[in-house]
């Protein structure tokens, strides 16, 4: 009997593990042929050619499937439910006594899986994907040719402004910093044409200093300066949306990492770092319904409760996310809010499903 059940929680494990594997890799297919189709011109005027394509497509690749995983956690759940219901599988099974609750104990290690994936991908694959794409993006122009685009970061050292900087953020140019005490007022104006990165502190080039007290402006070929402001965080500057580890927002939280957003918005999704792994696994509670599509007259309308469970979690999580980001409410309850409230709900959708 034993070994009857341990072969029927592989057969099921590797049945929905294969759905959704199957359907995240179409539903990031599906994401990569829409961007392609709208960014590939842009890359092919850039003079970058159809390895620019492939290289571009290449490092969207990570990003895209951790945006895929939850539907394809909640369509491959469904479709598994529903293509065992269609051939009896689910009635078999509750004959011989195992139960929906029973069998959903059997999968926990695909859940388990996929929340493995999504963190490395969450925690380091996206991060480092996205920062070699925004470099070898912005690389493809050279420095000295770029528009000026002013960028205003607050630092450590003071609030620094500058010009233009580097792909790989390690060259700022056209630098000011401006000092300013603890009551907050400016001490010091300082002007310098270039900013190096070396040896863990910048290296001004062509500096002039001012003070507030009317003296003359004090120049200098080079200086040191040193300040939280680090070539990556330059490179994250204008995203729109920073793809940032857990240290690394942990980083920022603490002052010795720079942050260009209300500290928030960096609260809330460390917060959301910590729910978002669980995310497969409460689509396969919510799917459960599909698996009573053929059994008295389910049919479609079962099929369409998953659907709109599934996506009412991702909107309602979605609406907390924004919440939390802006500061209206605590960044625990937007990251736990909707996963925990859902969860309940797909438990209690379970055992009503058990008697039915």
């Amino acid at each position: 009997m034993d070994r009857a059940m341990s072969v029927l929680g592989v057969y099921l494990r590797k049945r929905f593990a294969g759905q959704i594997f199957g359907l995240l890799l179409a539903l990031t297919a599906l994401i990569q042929l829409f961007e392609l189709l709208e960014v590939s011109t842009e890359v092919l005027d850039r003079g970058l050619g159809i390895t620019g394509v492939l290289r571009y497509a290449m490092l969207r690749v990570p990003a895209q499937m951790e945006v895929s995983l939850p539907l394809a956690g909640l369509l491959g759940s469904m479709a598994a439910f529903y293509a065992m219901a269609r051939a009896r599988e689910i009635t078999a099974l509750r004959s011989s006594g195992v139960g929906l609750g029973r069998m959903t104990g059997y999968l926990w290690p695909v859940p388990l899986m996929f929340a493995v994936l999504h963190v490395a991908l969450a925690q380091k694959v996206v991060p480092m994907s996205e920062g070699a794409l925004k470099a070898w993006w912005d690389d493809a122009v050279p420095l000295e040719q770029r528009e000026a685009d002013p960028e205003w970061v607050h630092t450590s050292a003071g609030v620094v402004l500058f010009d233009r900087h580097s792909a790989d953020g390690t060259r700022l140019l056209g630098v000011r910093i401006f000092e300013r005490d603890a009551a907050g007022l400016l001490v010091k104006r300082t002007r310098a044409g270039e900013a190096r990165w070396q040896d863990g502190s910048w290296l001004l080039s062509d500096v002039e200093e001012l003070t507030p007290s009317g003296g003359p402006a004090g120049t200098t070929p080079a200086r040191e300066w040193r300040s939280n402001l680090r070539p990556e965080d330059v490179v994250r500057l204008d995203e729109s949306e920073p793809h940032l580890s857990s240290v690394e927002l942990a980083d920022v939280l603490g002052g010795e990492r720079v942050g260009t957003r209300p500290r928030s918005f960096y609260e809330t999704v460390l917060m959301q770092s910590f729910a978002a792994p669980f995310t497969v696994f409460i689509m396969m509670l919510l799917a459960v319904p599909a698996a009573l599509v053929s059994e008295r007259g389910g049919g479609g309308g079962r099929m369409f409760i998953a659907l709109c469970l599934g996506l009412g979690f991702l909107l309602v999580n979605g609406i907390f996310s924004s919440l939390g980001t802006s500061g209206r409410i605590g960044p625990a309850a937007a990251a736990f809010t909707a996963p925990v409230a859902f969860a309940i709900l797909g438990f209690v959708q379970l055992k009503l499903c058990e008697r039915a």
